[in-house]
C-alpha cells in the first residue's frame, strides 16, 4: 500500500477549530486533561483553554469529573449512524417538535439509539428563560437519557442484556450488576406507563420526560422528549410533560403510518 503524506496545514485554517481538534486528538489519546495541560499543549492561556474545554463538554466530547479533570465524552467514540433515513425522520417530525416546544413552554428534543448511545437528531428551544439546552448533534448514553430509556425499554429483555453484558472492547460490562438491576427495574415501569423519565441522569439541574417512536411496522425508531429544569419538574411532569409527550408521539405515529422511511431495512 502507497504512504500517504501528510498534508501540510493549509493557510487558510481556522486557528479556534485547529486547537478545538488538537484537543480532542490529545483526550483520545491521552485519556484525560487538565486545562494548565491542555494551555501547555496549545501554548494558550488557560481561560482560552477552559473555554475550549467547555465548549467540547457542552457537544458531549468531554465530560470533568469531580477533581476538575476533563475526561472523553461519549460523542468522541461515536461511530457514524449510517441511517440513511435519519435526515428524511428528522425533517418529518421537525413541525412536531417545533408544536411541542410551543405547547409545553419548554424544550423538545428528537433522538435515535444506536447500540448503547442516543443521538440526538435535534432540539427546539423553550423560547423562554427556562430553555434548556440545545442538544443537536449530542451523544448520550442510552440508560440515561428519557428516549433512550423508553427505546431500551422496546427492546427484548435478552437484548437489553446483551447489550449491557459486554462493553464495546469486550471486557468489563458497561454497568455493574446493581447498575443493571436498578436499568432494568426502570424499564420495566416505562414498558408499564408507556414513558420514560430522566431526572439529573444527564445534566445536573435537568429533567425529562421520553417516548419511543414507533413506524407503520411497529418498530421502534427514535424517540421524543421535553426536557426542562429539575426544580419544575415534579410541578409539571403529570399535568404537562406527560400528556403532550404522548400527543405529541401520536401525531408523529400518524405521520410514519403513511411514509415509509426505510428504517427497517
Amino acid at each position: 500500500m502507497r504512504n500517504t503524506p501528510l498534508p501540510e496545514r493549509p493557510p487558510s485554517a481556522v486557528g479556534s477549530l485547529d486547537r478545538g481538534l488538537r484537543l480532542l486528538q490529545l483526550l483520545r489519546d491521552y485519556g484525560s486533561l487538565r486545562v494548565m495541560d491542555a494551555a501547555t499543549h496549545l501554548d494558550i492561556s488557560r481561560s482560552s483553554a477552559h473555554r475550549l474545554l467547555q465548549t467540547l463538554t457542552y457537544r458531549g466530547f468531554a465530560v470533568q469529573n469531580d477533581n476538575h479533570v476533563y475526561l472523553p465524552g461519549p460523542s468522541l467514540d461515536a461511530a457514524p449512524a449510517r441511517l440513511a433515513w435519519t435526515k428524511a425522520f428528522r425533517a418529518l417530525c421537525q413541525p412536531h417538535l417545533e408544536v411541542l416546544s410551543r405547547r409545553s413552554g419548554e424544550s423538545a428534543n428528537l433522538m435515535i439509539r444506536v447500540r448503547d448511545s442516543v443521538r440526538f437528531l435535534g432540539t427546539v428551544r423553550a423560547q423562554s428563560v427556562y430553555a434548556t439546552n440545545d442538544r443537536d448533534g449530542v451523544v448520550m448514553p442510552a440508560h440515561q437519557a428519557s428516549g433512550g430509556k423508553a427505546l431500551l425499554a422496546a427492546l427484548p429483555a435478552d437484548e437489553v442484556e446483551r447489550l449491557y453484558s459486554f462493553s464495546r472492547a469486550g471486557g468489563d460490562p458497561l454497568l455493574d450488576e446493581d447498575e443493571y438491576h436498578s436499568l432494568t427495574a426502570d424499564l420495566e415501569t416505562t414498558r408499564r406507563r408507556g414513558f420514560a423519565i430522566n431526572y439529573e441522569g444527564t445534566e445536573r439541574g435537568v429533567a425529562a420526560v421520553g417516548a419511543a417512536i414507533t413506524d407503520r411496522d411497529g418498530q421502534a425508531i427514535g424517540a421524543v422528549s421535553l426536557s426542562c429544569h429539575a426544580e419544575r419538574f415534579a410541578q409539571l411532569v403529570d399535568r404537562t410533560l406527560v400528556p403532550l409527550v404522548l400527543d405529541a408521539r401520536t401525531q408523529i405515529e400518524k405521520d410514519l403510518a403513511i411514509i415509509d422511511l426505510g428504517a427497517g431495512r
